[in-house]
C-alpha cells in the first residue's frame, strides 16, 4: 500500500463519487476506478458498496478512512520534520488564543529571540477548537489554549497558568468606588463577555455563578477581545470580567476591583499543546521559555502589588 494510493482512495471517500473524485485529482475516470480495485485486492475487502446510483463507504472503508487520514497526517509531519532539520531552520509554528498575549507568549518570544539558539515564529491566532484541529494535520507545532477540550491520545498538554478574574466597571458606576465586590452584587447586573461558542465551559461557570447568587445571567453585549469588552463597558453597557494578567490592558472610562470573595469555579486555565512524536528542535525550548516566561511574570506582579 502506497501513500499515493490512500489518497485517491480518500479523494473518493470523500466525493463519494468516481467521477468527481477522478476530476478533483486530475485522473480520467477509468484509471481511478482501477486504482481502487488493485487497492480493495491488495487488502482483500471492498471498501466501497457501488450501485449505478450511489457510492458508499463499507465499514472496512470507514476504518481505512481514519487510518489513511492519520498515515497522511504523520508524512506531511515528517516531511516538514526532516525538511525543517536538514535545513537546519528552527521556524516554529505557534496558535494562540488572545489570553496568550497577556503574559506567557510574550515572555517566551523575548527569552526565544533573544536567546543562543535563536528561534524564528510564524504567529496566528486561533480558537482551542482550531488549534486542535491544526495540530493533528500537523500545520503548527504548538498551541496555546484554555481547557477543557476533547481529550486527544496523541497530543500531550502543559499547564501554563491558572488565572483569576477581577471586575470591570464603568468609572461613574454606582459599585466603582468599593474596595472591593463580591461577586453575588455582579450577578445582579448587566454583563459585557465574550460570545458563549468562544468559551462554552467559562460562560456556563459564569452563568452557574450567577444562578448560584439567585440571579439570571443578564448579557448585555458580548465582544469576542478584551478591548472590546472593555471599550463597551466604558460605554456604560455593563460589567465586564477581565483576568488579573490583563492588567497591562486598560481603557479610559474603566475601572478594574478585585473579586472578594473569589468564586473557586471562575479559573481562566493556559495550557500549551503539542504532539509528543514532533522533533522540532524549537519546541523543547519553547516549552521552557513559556513556563519561565509565566512564573517570572507572576513573581513580577507580586512584587509591583
Amino acid at each position: 500500500m502506497e501513500f499515493q494510493q490512500l489518497k485517491l482512495f480518500l479523494a473518493v471517500a470523500e466525493a463519494l463519487h468516481f467521477g468527481r473524485a477522478a476530476q478533483q485529482v486530475g485522473m480520467a475516470q477509468p484509471h481511478l476506478s482501477r486504482a481502487i480495485v488493485r487497492l480493495e485486492e491488495e487488502i482483500g475487502v471492498r471498501l466501497f458498496d457501488r450501485t449505478s446510483r450511489r457510492v458508499a463507504l463499507t465499514a472496512a472503508g470507514e476504518c481505512l478512512r481514519e487510518e489513511a487520514i492519520a498515515l497522511l497526517q504523520a508524512q506531511r509531519r515528517a516531511q516538514e520534520t526532516t525538511r525543517a532539520v536538514g535545513q537546519q531552520r528552527r521556524c516554529l509554528r505557534i496558535a494562540y488564543v488572545s489570553a496568550a498575549l497577556y503574559l506567557a507568549l510574550p515572555a517566551a518570544l523575548r527569552t526565544l529571540s533573544g536567546g543562543q539558539e535563536r528561534v524564528e515564529f510564524a504567529l496566528q491566532e486561533a480558537t482551542t477548537n482550531e488549534q486542535l484541529s491544526l495540530l493533528a494535520a500537523g500545520e503548527i507545532d504548538l498551541g496555546i489554549g484554555h481547557p477543557p477540550f476533547e481529550t486527544h491520545a496523541r497530543l500531550d498538554s502543559v499547564l501554563l497558568s491558572n488565572d483569576r478574574f477581577e471586575a470591570v466597571l464603568p468609572a461613574d458606576h454606582r459599585l466603582a468606588n468599593r474596595a472591593a465586590i463580591p461577586f453575588a452584587d455582579l450577578a445582579g447586573e448587566p454583563l459585557v463577555l465574550f460570545p458563549e461558542a468562544q468559551g462554552p465551559a467559562l460562560y456556563a461557570a459564569i452563568r452557574d455563578r450567577c444562578r448560584v447568587a439567585g440571579h439570571a445571567m443578564r448579557v448585555a453585549a458580548t465582544a469576542p477581545r478584551l478591548h472590546g469588552q472593555l471599550s463597551l463597558v466604558a460605554a456604560g453597557l455593563g460589567i465586564g470580567l477581565a483576568p488579573t494578567q490583563s492588567r497591562s490592558l486598560s481603557v479610559a472610562g474603566t475601572v478594574r476591583m478585585p473579586i472578594r470573595p473569589y468564586p473557586a469555579a471562575l479559573v481562566l486555565t493556559l495550557k500549551a499543546l503539542y504532539d509528543p512524536r514532533s522533533r522540532h528542535p524549537a519546541l523543547p525550548l519553547a516549552l521552557t521559555a513559556l513556563r519561565r516566561g509565566v512564573a517570572a511574570g507572576k513573581r513580577s506582579r507580586r512584587y509591583a502589588e
